[in-house]
């Protein structure tokens, strides 16, 4: 009998074109998970006729958040958040409605968290071609630094990501490519007489035409829908 089995391990070892035993056994072992990607988001509109995109990506000592009209960075600055010993700012007092009724512009303008007065907007790249624009890009790395650092800040008893009770310490880059649309309608009531472009009654002190507030507004709203 010994003999026999003696004989059947050594055709099976004979055998050519069959794997090893070890090789078999590896084969059939479970393949390790792949490595996580970077938690990434992006969002699309055309918002006042103009093709813009937002894409956020969460890195472990970064936030990026690229916001473009123009299939381009444009400007890059960063926003660090406001040292965690500091209290959070108090509630925006309410905007204004408008007078034929709340608009979405004004309902998502209403729902933004206040930018913390010590947030540090520090330009990393870019120069932006006029001092409007260039206010522009403040506010917007100030408003998407707020979201962002509420949004991470909190634990989920608070809506947020971060750990409970904690605020978060990542700072933001923001890249910035914006059309200054603005810009060229400001001139043009200007040549006019007119004061409309920079009227800010109703945006709440942004000191944006109407064109700018309902661009930032959405702008706003799609960087919030990619931390949900």
């Amino acid at each position: 009998m010994a003999s026999l089995i003696d004989d059947a391990n050594l055709d099976l070892a004979s055998t050519p074109g069959l794997p090893p035993v070890a090789a078999i056994a590896e084969a059939q072992q479970p393949s390790a998970p792949p490595p996580s990607a970077i938690p990434t988001a992006q969002r699309a509109r055309t918002v006042n006729g103009v093709h813009t995109e937002v894409l956020v990506q969460v890195y472990a000592d970064r936030i990026l958040v690229i916001v473009t009209q123009l299939g381009r960075i444009g400007c890059m600055i960063q926003v660090s958040p406001p040292p965690p010993s500091l209290p959070a700012p108090p509630p925006p007092a309410p905007l204004t409605a408008p007078a034929n009724g709340a608009s979405s512009t004004h309902a998502i303008l209403a729902s933004l968290p206040p930018p913390h007065p010590s947030t540090v907007l520090s330009p990393l790249f870019g120069v932006p071609p006029d001092a409007h624009l260039a206010s522009l890009h403040d506010l917007y790395a100030a408003q998407i630094g707020a979201i962002v650092f509420r949004r991470f800040g909190h634990g989920a008893e608070g809506g947020g990501l971060g750990p409970p009770g904690g605020r978060e310490t990542r700072p933001v880059v923001l890249g910035i490519g914006i059309k200054p649309a603005s810009t060229r309608a400001t001139a043009a009531g200007a040549l006019s007489g007119s004061t409309d472009e920079h009227d800010d009654e109703d945006g709440g002190g942004f000191g944006l035409s109407e064109r700018d507030k309902e661009t930032f507004a959405q702008v706003m709203d799609m960087v919030s829908e990619c931390l949900v």
